[in-house]
């Protein structure tokens, strides 16, 4: 409940906006005149997100910079799958396991695609080479922050559920960050939501 009473305070104070997330909105903040501060998100998001390959944008001009968030999380990422009865099994194999376990090509998609790959051997590499910048976050190096962020994950509660539970969660706080319901009704309209996306689940 401390996302809620602090996102509560900011929204009080003019201090964060309640637009829906995706929305154009929420987007204009990718561009100066749309005056964000900051943006919390995973890596994925200042590369594949934040317009960064549109002239005029704050990515495409190297405005943005990094810093390590108030707590470590994930968010998804890029997932590799072959169709079951494949004639392609081992050439199939070779390229799941070349795009997974290859240090070369796992860096390569590091500098490539500003993104962070799932090795740690890599990643703490990468943190560590000089010669490595992002050109959206004006030349600096965060991946020693974003391993930071990994190393202090618990996963300990994960379940098949927190995708859903978020989405309803943050879906129904907006109606409390708003002044549309109160705490309690907003946690009413929380339970509501998810026992209707996951009818096994009671509360």
């Amino acid at each position: 409940m401390k996302w809620v009473e602090d996102s509560k305070k900011m929204v009080d104070a003019g201090e964060t906006g309640v637009h829906d997330m995706w929305s154009d909105d929420w987007r204009k903040g990718f561009f100066p005149e749309g005056k964000v501060f900051c943006y919390f998100g995973p890596a994925w998001l200042v590369n594949f997100s934040m317009a960064a390959d549109t002239e005029g944008s704050i990515g495409y001009e190297g405005g943005w910079g990094a810093a390590e968030g108030p707590q470590g999380f994930f968010w998804g990422g890029t997932w590799i799958a072959a169709a079951a009865g494949t004639d392609n099994a081992a050439t199939i194999k070779d390229i799941m396991l070349t795009m997974t376990t290859d240090a070369d090509v796992m860096k390569e998609i590091v500098v490539d695609d500003d993104d962070f790959v799932n090795n740690q051997i890599v990643m703490e590499e990468m943190a560590e080479d000089t010669s490595y910048s992002s050109k959206i976050l004006g030349g600096q190096n965060p991946l020693e922050m974003y391993c930071a962020g990994v190393y202090s994950l618990d996963l300990s509660n994960l379940s098949p559920y927190d995708a859903g539970c978020n989405e309803e969660f943050q879906k129904a706080m907006k109606n409390y960050f708003e002044d549309n319901a109160t705490l309690e009704e907003a946690l009413d309209l929380f339970y509501k939501g998810i026992t209707e996306k996951y009818p096994e689940l009671t509360y």
